[in-house]
């Protein structure tokens, strides 16, 4: 069961926007999780024709490259391009293509505070996505959705 002030916390938290519709998604990720890469490959090309905005926060609890990755996201001048750049080159024996650097203090914090929220969510689970629905109530969902799944999915966002 989800934290009842979950979307309340994640409006304030530290995400990652890609995307300007009126249509907000979270996704919670780990730039070595598979899942999330898959699931990253089938969103972009709908972020823009969707009308969402859709929000990455980024977590590191998968591989001992985790932090790295995701500091190099974090504190990358352009965040949205270093996902990119992170998907773009992922491969499964390496995972994450992007480059690990040292995590400030500040991209730590950042770091421990989306995972925070990640367990808010109810599971320890990357990816997660949130949303609110057209009824407005907050929707968790753990794991990779197939693709009538995730269609599915983004029909119901508010």
């Amino acid at each position: 069961m989800a934290h009842p002030h979950l979307w309340e916390r994640l409006d304030h938290a530290h995400w990652i926007a890609q995307g300007h519709g009126p249509r907000i998604l979270y996704m919670i990720f780990d730039p070595n999780c598979p899942y999330c890469h898959v699931l990253y490959d089938e969103l972009e090309p709908i972020v823009r024709s969707a009308h969402l905005n859709l929000r990455f926060l980024v977590v590191s609890f998968i591989a001992p490259s985790s932090p790295g990755k995701a500091a190099a996201i974090l504190q990358a001048k352009d965040p949205v391009a270093a996902i990119r750049q992170n998907e773009k080159g992922f491969n499964m024996e390496h995972f994450g293509g992007i480059r690990e650097t040292i995590p400030t203090p500040e991209t730590d914090k950042i770091l421990a505070e989306n995972l925070r929220l990640l367990d808010e969510s109810g599971k320890r689970v990357v990816p997660t996505l949130i949303y609110r629905d057209r009824q407005g109530q907050v929707q968790v969902i753990h794991g990779l959705l197939d693709k009538s799944g995730l269609k599915a999915t983004l029909k119901q966002i508010r």
